[in-house]
């Protein structure tokens, strides 16, 4: 059972940010789980039912349902609604980029399924979504053995053997680029058609590992070159094009660096774009080896880790308009392995809460 007597995670934060959550079609029909999301939430991100997959299977095919079901819901209960995602290498139908047999779609007719996809899409929902992540996990990891070389374009996806983390859309808007064009353009193409559709949302890029050297570079050069070049285009209207970055936060308890994050966030609060947290989670162990539950010194360090992170973006709240937990408990993450919320698999406030919640006096 939930314990709404607790304090409300969004009314605390509500002189810095918006504090949002995800949400499944079904759990909506839950009227004990949806009175703690309004208890605790006043953004919501569909965990799933929004990626394009899940709604385009074939060219000219849409299926709606489950997206209509949590836009009504956001309507009634006031929630500021994120679509997630438009434009991702994964969870999307290969109708959009690729051939039967996986080749790259050429050129002109990979964009003129994107114009397509988005129109439908976006437009269905337009004035209805406060924000859209309109390309999702663009960039390459990298080991950071060497020093970011200053062309983001140099980083996008592309050809990997992993086949889960192929670029479809670079190779696609590869095969067929002419002289001055390449598979990057695909990124101003994306967020030009969203905001075309819907040119009241606001437009993000949305990462993981955003914080590290290479990316938060790389990041930061590809926003202000599309910017640069949305100044220059004949229907620039005043506005930016990129106007958010979204940084995923899936944090654990090896690589998570304050000092990096902030440094990230430096960063990207000079580009003028607003900054989002958008899939906040922070784990122990690893599949292989679970942390669940968490032994008390690793609860102690969740504690500090998200204390100090809040603290962060209470410091930076000029810049960052939301804070979105990528799950509600721990027992119904995607990452359950590794206890990664602010509440137990029995809805418990753990540690954490406290922590968090302790900041604002």
């Amino acid at each position: 059972m939930w314990d709404l007597t607790l304090p409300s995670l969004c009314a605390t934060f509500e002189k810095y940010f918006t504090v949002g959550n995800i949400v499944t079609p079904e759990e909506l029909d839950d009227a004990e789980l949806m009175a703690m999301y309004k208890h605790h939430y006043n953004s919501v991100t569909a965990e799933n039912a929004m990626k394009p997959e899940a709604v385009s299977s074939a060219p000219g095919v849409y299926n709606f349902e489950h997206a209509d079901k949590i836009v009504k819901w956001a309507e009634e209960n006031k929630m500021m609604l994120v679509g997630h995602t438009l434009v991702w290498h994964a969870q999307s139908a290969k109708w959009l980029n690729r051939n039967e047999d996986g080749t790259p779609l050429p050129r002109a007719q990979a964009k003129a399924n994107m114009e397509a996809f988005i129109k439908e899409y976006v437009g269905r929902y337009s004035g209805k979504i406060y924000s859209w992540d309109v390309v999702n996990e663009a960039f390459i990891d990298s080991s950071g053995s060497e020093p970011y070389n200053g062309n983001w374009r140099d980083y996008l996806r592309r050809e990997t053997e992993n086949p889960r983390a192929v670029g479809h859309w670079y190779l696609a808007y590869a095969n067929g680029a002419g002289e001055g064009e390449s598979g990057a353009d695909y990124m101003f193409d994306a967020f030009y058609f969203a905001r075309k559709y819907d040119p009241k949302a606001i437009l993000y890029f949305n990462e993981y590992n955003e914080e590290f050297p290479h990316k938060r570079h790389a990041i930061v050069d590809m926003v202000n070159d599309l910017n640069a070049e949305w100044r220059a285009h004949p229907e620039y209207d005043g506005r930016l094009l990129v106007e958010g970055i979204g940084m995923q936060s899936h944090h654990n308890h090896i690589h998570t660096d304050v000092d990096r994050v902030r440094a990230a966030l430096e960063l990207y609060s000079k580009t003028g774009t607003k900054i989002s947290i958008t899939e906040m989670d922070f784990t122990f162990g690893s599949e292989s080896e679970p942390a669940n539950p968490l032994s008390p010194e690793e609860s102690k360090k969740q504690a500090e880790t998200h204390a100090a992170l809040f603290a962060l973006f209470m410091e930076f709240s000029a810049h960052i308009e939301r804070v979105t937990l990528w799950g509600k408990n721990d027992g119904q993450s995607w990452r359950k392995w590794g206890s990664p919320h602010l509440f137990d698999e029995n809805c418990q406030a753990k540690e954490a809460f406290h922590a968090i919640i302790s900041l604002v006096k």
